[in-house]
Parts: structure tokens; C-alpha cells; sequence
């Protein structure tokens, strides 16, 4: 005798139903061919890091830094941004290199002091254009982490005072202990001395010529000044004639 599956399989769901905790499908659905759906998976493929350009002129995706001048000490500092999170052993997550063109004459691309680097002494004018890859620390295997990112850029070099001064921070803390106003920039000719005036006066509140890290060494420059008074704007000339000014902020927070 020839019992057909179907009624075999209704049999078998009367009997495991009258268990008790068991649960059953019908048989019409364990006939039924089963569905093809599965648990979507969505495919997270991480952006590519790039450049800070703050610092920096850019148009039409070309950003331009400096300028600079023969002979005076260059720095510029590349701060990466972005790509997949990097706890490995290096202290910056980002590999840096020129992949196309040419950096001036006299110019590197180095990792000194766990900062990405343009520095040297130029020694040709003209205007060079190249493009920096940046790219995330490979993982611990030595493979890629993620996609590479790309920042085109260019430097021109002049021949005695070509300059740029940059004004980041002017911030008065007049709760703080020593009442601290932080004055902060940027000039990629790490070799000028920087002076620092009172807008409104011309008072002179004084210079800062340090090559550390933060004071030229990757172009940036930074000093605290004690004051008592609110000085509204500052104005910033260095010795190549460069010169910007800034609004003062107040901080009232206690420190």
C-alpha cells in the first residue's frame, strides 16, 4: 500500500501538536518549497581618510600652500582626517606619499615628530604642483585597512618676502589664573619672527620666534600673553611683512 506524503507529513503534525511545548507548521507548509529570503547584510565599506585644508586657498579642488621664499626654512604640517578607526603601534593612522608631480626644490614629505611634514629650505622659485596620497595605516597583517584618499596641491616659491600669515585662535580666559590671552596661527616660513599688536593702539604685546612642534616646526605658531583688559582684535606681522588680524573671544569659564 502506497501512503502520498502529503497525509503522511498532516499525521506526523496531528501527532507532534499534541505535545505539549512543541510547536508545528502545517503540513500544506512543509510541502511548500521553502522561501528564499535570508538576513539582509549591508556591506560597510569605510571612506577614504583626507587632508585638512584649513590652513590652506583652495579652488576647484587644488589647494594651494604658502607661499614660500628661497632660502627661508619651510614647514607645513598635513593633518589627516577620517578612514577606519587605527589603534595599532604608530603614532599617526595615516600613511602619507607624493604619487604624482613634484614638491619644490629644497622640499620633502617626511614624518619627523609623528606629524606628516612638508619642511626644508627652498632653493629655486617657481610654483610646483603635485598630489599627496593619504592613506590609512595597513592592520597588523601588513594589508590595507580601507581605500586610499588623494588631495591635489601647490607651492610657490619666491624669492624674499612672499607670505601668508594665518590667525587660528585669539582667545582671553580673564577668569583664569594668570588671565591668559592664547594667540595661535599659521605661516608656512617657519624662519620669521611674529609680532604681536593690539589692533586698536599698536601696543605691542610681543613675539614669538619658537621652533617647537607648535611654534613653526610644522608651521603653526602659538603663545599665551597674561592681560587684564579685553584687547577686542589683535593684528599679527612677521618679519617678511606678512601681517592678518583677528577677533579676540572671551572664555569665562573658570580655570
Amino acid at each position: 500500500m502506497q501512503v502520498s506524503l502529503r497525509k503522511g507529513l498532516a499525521a506526523a503534525a496531528v501527532l507532534v501538536a499534541s505535545v505539549p511545548g512543541l510547536s508545528v507548521i502545517s503540513a500544506e507548509a512543509a510541502t511548500t518549497t521553502p522561501s528564499t529570503t535570508s538576513a539582509s547584510t549591508t556591506s560597510t565599506t569605510a571612506s577614504p581618510p583626507t587632508i585638512v585644508t584649513s590652513n590652506f586657498v583652495c579652488s576647484n579642488g587644488l589647494c594651494a600652500i604658502g607661499p614660500g621664499d628661497v632660502g627661508m626654512p619651510f614647514a607645513a604640517g598635513l593633518i589627516g582626517t577620517g578612514g577606519p578607526p587605527y589603534s595599532g603601534p604608530e603614532c599617526n593612522p595615516y600613511v602619507m606619499s607624493v604619487v604624482s608631480g613634484s614638491l619644490p626644490p629644497g622640499l620633502q614629505l617626511g614624518e619627523p615628530v609623528c606629524e606628516w611634514v612638508i619642511s626644508g629650505t627652498p632653493t629655486k622659485a617657481g610654483t610646483s604642483t603635485f598630489t599627496v596620497q593619504i592613506a590609512p595605516q595597513p592592520n597588523n597583517l601588513g594589508q590595507p585597512a580601507g581605500p586610499a584618499g588623494t588631495q591635489q596641491f601647490s607651492i610657490t616659491i619666491g624669492t624674499g618676502s612672499s607670505d601668508r600669515v594665518v590667525l587660528t585662535r585669539a582667545v582671553w580666559s580673564p577668569l583664569s589664573v594668570n588671565k591668559t590671552l592664547q594667540v595661535s596661527g599659521f605661516d608656512v616660513n617657519n624662519g620669521a619672527t611674529f609680532t604681536v599688536y593690539v589692533t586698536a593702539t599698536g601696543a605691542e604685546l610681543g613675539t614669538i620666534t619658537e621652533r617647537t612642534p607648535n611654534n613653526g616646526g610644522d608651521g603653526s605658531f602659538l603663545r599665551n600673553f597674561s592681560e587684564n583688559t579685553d584687547l577686542n582684535n589683535l593684528t599679527v606681522r612677521d618679519s617678511l611683512g606678512g601681517s592678518a588680524s583677528i577677533p579676540v573671544t572671551i572664555n569665562n569659564k573658570y580655570s
